[in-house]
């Protein structure tokens, strides 16, 4: 490669990814995260109401009143003063944000238990359950909200990049389904979200404190090479012992989906073909077993020999599978209740499938009138246009023609136009075929002056 192309490639790159252009004065940046890190007055009633808001909205599944929360939570503060701590060395800021961070928590997690343990409402609901399971994913979307939240810290001018991080890295909801966990005593809940939490501010202080190491910040004060690995050996610790268990879970939760996805495949490619029809299924990864509720006057162990000789086809060999008739004479109000669940799951399919096609529909009729409508516009301004540029003929007809061919739909725009008039040249008439390639966005344009 040339050296001089090679250079202007390594030239344009930095200046596409150059992140000191806009960036603020290093005093302005430690100054506003230290007021940032603060939880006291404003901050301590704001981090209350926020915590009130995330647990109602949570309680009765709301994803707007948890994102508003979200987005007036405080809580990013100390976590982001943890990291510009560590990496501009000053070990004051690190101890009062941990202590603010430890404070902020403990009346998050007290407000949340308070608010769970007098609502009557007790259920766990879609938006708890979510944030009850960390996995690898969830530490990605932290570090890389942590990174896109120091980088707009560091600019001159607000933007709309913190907002946005609130809500991606979700601070709020795993803090209260924390309190939840021990308002109801569900412990499962309060471990799997307070180490939501735990992930999250740990790789936002960790990705900060990588861009304040990145952008050369100047140290507060003096530190020898010893104390600086020594930082460096504490971020790597913590890091490591905080996302080994998130790789396991999500090792489980992987393992899991694979297990739903190869039970589907083996119910709805042999069951069929072996002409039963399923009324319920039950899929349980965790225990490995599925569970059929069949409809009809069947032989059960016939069909579970013929399902055993199948299963390792799609890698269920240690799956064990239980087939039911719909009603047994055993257990016959239990077997009706699953009936029932199994009719009403399989019309609310149906009818979410209809209503998806339906929404699909409209979303393009939508767009079709939209289309039309557009045009229409276009072709009003277009003819008081060509009246103020050449005139008014004595006919002129603006249309859009629709070709259709055996791959693919040409879109043509015909331009007819009936004048006495000797002033269009060639030169003039190409120059209305740019003028109406660039007002309708159409390329073909046919004119036909007569």
């Amino acid at each position: 490669m040339d050296k001089d192309l090679f250079r202007h490639i390594i030239s344009s790159i930095q200046y596409r990814f150059n992140l000191d252009e806009d960036k603020a004065s290093e005093a302005d940046i430690l100054d506003k995260i230290k007021k940032g890190v603060e939880f006291k007055g404003l901050n301590l009633w704001t981090l209350i109401f926020a915590i009130f808001i995330a647990s109602i909205g949570l309680n009765v599944n709301s994803t707007a009143v948890i994102i508003g929360a979200m987005l007036i939570s405080p809580l990013m503060g100390p976590i982001i003063g943890i990291g510009m701590g560590a990496g501009v060395f000053d070990f004051e800021l690190i101890k009062k944000a941990g202590k603010n961070l430890f404070i902020a928590s403990v009346i998050g997690l007290l407000t949340s238990t308070l608010y769970f343990a007098i609502s009557p409402l007790s259920n766990a609901q879609s938006e708890l359950l979510a944030r009850t399971s960390p996995t690898i994913w969830d530490v990605l979307i932290a570090f890389f909200g942590g990174l896109a939240g120091i980088v707009a810290n560091s600019r001159k001018k607000f933007n709309n990049v913190i907002p946005g991080v609130a809500i991606a890295t979700a601070l709020m909801p795993p803090l209260c389904t924390a309190g939840f966990g021990l308002a109801t005593g569900q412990w499962s809940f309060f471990f799997g979200a307070f180490y939501l939490y735990l992930i999250n501010s740990v790789f936002i202080s960790i990705s900060t404190f990588l861009i304040v190491r990145f952008l050369k910040f100047e140290p507060v004060s003096y530190v020898n090479t010893k104390t600086a690995a020594k930082v460096k050996k504490w971020v790597i610790t913590i890091a490591l012992l905080t996302i080994i268990p998130s790789l396991y879970l999500a090792y489980i939760f992987v393992q899991n989906e694979i297990f739903v996805k190869n039970a589907n495949h083996l119910i709805n490619e042999e069951i069929p073909s072996i002409n039963y029809t399923i009324i319920n299924k039950n899929i349980n990864p965790d225990n490995k077993q599925i569970t059929l509720t069949i409809i009809g006057d069947a032989n059960n162990d016939s069909l579970s020999n013929i399902i055993e000789l199948k299963k390792s086809k799609y890698g269920l060999e240690n799956t064990k599978i239980l087939i039911k008739n719909s009603v047994s004479n055993d257990k016959p109000n239990e077997d009706l209740n699953e009936l029932k669940e199994g009719i009403i799951e399989e019309m609310f399919v149906k009818q979410e499938n209809e209503l998806k096609l339906k929404s699909q529909e409209i979303k393009q009729l939508e767009k079709k009138i939209s289309s039309l409508n557009e045009f229409d516009l276009k072709r009003e301004q277009a003819i008081d246009e060509f009246y103020a540029l050449y005139g008014k003929p004595q006919e002129l007809i603006i249309e859009r023609s629709i070709n259709h061919k055996p791959n693919d739909i040409d879109t043509n725009l015909i331009v007819l136009f009936k004048t006495s008039s000797d002033k269009f040249t060639e030169e003039k008439l190409n120059e209305m075929e740019n003028w109406m390639q660039v007002k309708f966005g159409i390329k073909k344009i046919k004119i036909i002056k007569e």
